[in-house]
Order: C-alpha cells, then sequence, then structure tokens
C-alpha cells in the first residue's frame, strides 16, 4: 500500500461515490510506483458491489487518465490486468480529461442501497459514503398493518390455511426486513401451497413462522420443514410426491 498515492486518491473528484470506493481500493493495493493486480472480483468483494460495476467504474476512471490498464498473460495461459495509476494534474474532474463531467450518481437498486437509501443526486461533495446497514431492530408491523382494506396496497391472505399470531409474525419480518426483502403479494402467494400442505399435515402456522425466524428464512417449503423435523415423515401422505408443486421453485 502506498499512503501517498492513497491521499492522492483521495483528493481526487471522480463524479461518483461508488467510483471513488473503487479508485481508493486500487491505491490501497498499489506499490509506490502506482502498480498493482488484484481481480475483478476481489475488487468488487472489497467494495461490496458487483464484478460488472467494477468494471464499469474501471473503465471511466480510465476515460478520465486515472488509471491505465496493462493486460497480461501469465506463463500457464492465464491472464489478469496490471493497473497503472496516474494522478497528475490532468487527470480526474479538475482537468483536461473530464470526460466524466458532473454526472448525477444514479444507482442500480442493488448499489443504492448501500448509500443507506439516501438520495444519490447530491454533488460528489456531498454525497453520503456507502454503507452497510446490519440494525437488528425489531419490526412493529402487526397482521392489522399488513392485511389491510386500503386500495393502494393490500396483501391478500385468504389462500392461506390460518394467520400467524402477531408476534411470531413481527420476529419473521424482522427477518426479512434484515435481508431487504420486503413482503409482497407474490412472496404471499408462494407460500400458500406450502403452508397449506404443512397444516394437513398437522402443523400449525404458529409452528412454521416461529421455524422460519428461529433459523433466520425469508421463506421455506414444506420439504424444508421435514427436514428441520417439525413435521414427521410418516404424516406425509404418499401422493405427495407426485403433487404439482415444484421442487425447483425458487426461495421467495
Amino acid at each position: 500500500m502506498s499512503m501517498e498515492l492513497m491521499v492522492k486518491a483521495m483528493k481526487t473528484k471522480v463524479g461518483n461515490p461508488l467510483r471513488k470506493l473503487v479508485l481508493l481500493k486500487l491505491a490501497d493495493n498499489a506499490n509506490d510506483q502506482g502498480e498493482c493486480w488484484p481481480s475483478y472480483q476481489y475488487i468488487a468483494e472489497q467494495c461490496e458491489m458487483s464484478r460488472r460495476s467494477v468494471m464499469d467504474h474501471v473503465k471511466k476512471l480510465e476515460a478520465a487518465g486515472l488509471l491505465r490498464r496493462e493486460y497480461r498473460k501469465g506463463v500457464k495461459g492465464n491472464s489478469s490486468n496490471v493497473f497503472h495509476l496516474n494522478f497528475d494534474e490532468k487527470s480526474g474532474l479538475g482537468g483536461e480529461s473530464a470526460a466524466l463531467g458532473s454526472e448525477s450518481v444514479a444507482l442500480p437498486p442493488s448499489e443504492s442501497a448501500a448509500l443507506g437509501g439516501e438520495s444519490a443526486a447530491l454533488p460528489p461533495s456531498e454525497s453520503p459514503a456507502p454503507r452497510i446497514s446490519h440494525s437488528f431492530e425489531p419490526v412493529n408491523e402487526s397482521l392489522k398493518d399488513v392485511v389491510t382494506t386500503s386500495k393502494k396496497s393490500p396483501l391478500d391472505f385468504s389462500k392461506w390455511p390460518d394467520l400467524p399470531s402477531d408476534q411470531v409474525f413481527k420476529d419473521w419480518l424482522s427477518i426479512r426486513k434484515q435481508k431487504k426483502a420486503k413482503l409482497t403479494q407474490t412472496a404471499v402467494n408462494r407460500l400458500a401451497p406450502h403452508l397449506v400442505k404443512a397444516v394437513a399435515a398437522g402443523c400449525s402456522v404458529d409452528d412454521v413462522f416461529a421455524l422460519c425466524a428461529s433459523r433466520c428464512w425469508i421463506g421455506f417449503e414444506f420439504d424444508w420443514l421435514v427436514n428441520a423435523g417439525l413435521i414427521a415423515k410418516q404424516a406425509i401422505k404418499a401422493d405427495w410426491g407426485n403433487s404439482v408443486f415444484d421442487p425447483e421453485d425458487p426461495l421467495i
């Protein structure tokens, strides 16, 4: 790591907070000559963004004259990039290579969440630093709040055999909130057949959602309940193996 390059990277305006983060990570990996060779995947993991986003930000930094990529082929046929950082006076937004302009920060949902939900249209100097929330704060919603008669966003639980108690439901919603999985009508509908099947096997709705909350599941499938020991295998009807439920149905 070169402290001199880290300081220069910190002072450089790039017009985007996530792009600045990528630049700082490259400077963190660089030697005193400004050379480094981290993989795109490594940068993505360290900066908590997608590999594609890292590649896009690197291209923009290269267009601004802040770095140069050198393609290097290894002895065994594998290849890698060597990044050469350049912080001369003509680089960045303040010089002749200001190809980025003063673009607004319009981020996709997967990355805008890293900014804590704050507006991404702020000027670069006022943009909030990326952060990830790991809050375990309780959810104050109850079934009365979710099962609403509002015409704007009602959730219909009529396909469920029963509703869980308020406390169990709040605990489960806390898990979904922590994992940024908002409860939608699609999620409610896709849980319904598995829930009906569980109740038919002698399990209560409260037991199902209590298990989900204790295991940090945002959803479930009937087989999960069996494997977890909530439902005895002998209680499963023989013809359920040929039921209409798709075993490849993705987790909600």
